[in-house]
């Protein structure tokens, strides 16, 4: 959505109260925006964290974990409504990715009072809330924030298949198979699986487990090669010696560090300093 109020008015107290709140739910300039955008990073971290614990300890004290998601949720349904709350196109909000995925966060809690107990595994879903803070750059510098960015949600993306992959597998798998007993476990069967190493020493016993291995085979060889090779590629255009100048003609931006003319068209460039 787009942000009518400046930094002025909000020093100054003019604008109202739903105007203040979408200013600092979108704002990472000021202290206030960066705080609110921190404290929201911390509460997924958090949560995320739990998740792990909960795995290893699943049967010590349930009713903290419980507590802990009641608490966490209540936090993520109020910035679900405010957002909605302020955004201009109320519909079209609600169908965006980033409110997807921040829906996805919240509705596993409350199907827990239906018992569906696997579909609680879709709270592992909540690592993808880091993506609205990763897209934007929150906290990386102006000057590499286009570099960075891309560097970081390619990285992102990677960890993010492998935590879903891993969580998944557990829920199918740790009450039948003492070989994925627990996350880390888990994480290792995903990790030797999406790599196509497969050394054998783990495999899924259930049929469910057997069908999301298969899923992730698919990904391992569709997703993430893709993945890893825009990787390489943003690392070696950071030693390369690229620079971005812009061809005036066809509007291409990076060249070699030496380069004369534009490698697309052929016309003569220029620094833009110059």
């Amino acid at each position: 959505m787009n942000i009518s109020v400046d930094v002025n008015s909000m020093h100054s107290g003019r604008g109202t109260i739903k105007e203040k709140v979408a200013f600092y739910l979108h704002d990472t300039t000021t202290f206030g925006g960066r705080f609110i955008d921190l404290f929201i990073i911390c509460l997924n971290l958090f949560t995320v964290l739990v998740f792990v614990t909960e795995s290893y300890f699943h049967n010590v004290n349930p009713g903290l974990f419980w507590t802990i998601e009641v608490v966490t949720v209540s936090i993520f349904i109020l910035e679900y409504i405010l957002r909605l709350w302020v955004a201009e196109k109320k519909v079209k909000h609600v169908f965006e990715v980033y409110s997807i995925i921040d829906l996805v966060a919240i509705i596993p809690t409350f199907i827990t009072f239906l018992d569906l107990r696997f579909v609680r595994i879709f709270r592992v879903f909540r690592i993808f809330r880091f993506m609205r803070f990763v897209d934007t750059g929150t906290f990386l510098s102006e000057d590499a924030k286009m570099h960075d960015i891309r560097i970081v949600k390619i990285i992102f993306t990677i960890v993010s298949i492998i935590f879903v992959s891993s969580s998944f597998i557990y829920a199918a798998e740790q009450a039948d198979n003492p070989k994925i007993d627990d996350l880390s476990s888990a994480m290792y069967f995903s990790i030797v699986t999406l790599t196509t190493v497969g050394f054998g020493d783990v495999v899924p016993v259930t049929p469910l487990g057997r069908l999301i291995t298969v899923l992730m085979i698919l990904v391992s060889i569709a997703l993430v090669p893709w993945q890893l090779g825009l990787l390489i590629k943003e690392f070696m255009f950071s030693v390369s010696g690229k620079r971005i100048v812009t061809c005036k003609k066809c509007g291409l931006r990076h060249h070699d560090a030496d380069a004369t003319h534009c490698k697309h068209c052929g016309s003569i460039i220029y620094h833009e300093t110059d």
